[in-house]
């Protein structure tokens, strides 16, 4: 099985970004629509965890300036 390459968040914004493009301004048969719509929840969920982890970052970092 391949190995996934892992993306940074700009790369799957921009991603994002161009699949919604594509939704909003394409006529899309519905079984690629459904393939997009599941490619694009998955690059939710990579900019999620990216968020969640700077946050956890920044967080620490706040923490060990107040110490």
């Amino acid at each position: 099985m391949a190995k996934k390459k892992e993306i940074g968040y700009e790369e799957a914004l921009k991603s994002l970004e161009s699949l919604l493009d594509d939704i909003e301004n394409k006529d899309i048969p519905i079984d690629e629509l459904s393939k997009m719509v599941d490619e694009s929840m998955e690059l939710l969920k990579i900019c999620k965890a990216k968020l969640r982890g700077a946050e956890g970052k920044i967080e620490h970092a706040f923490q060990e300036l107040d110490k």
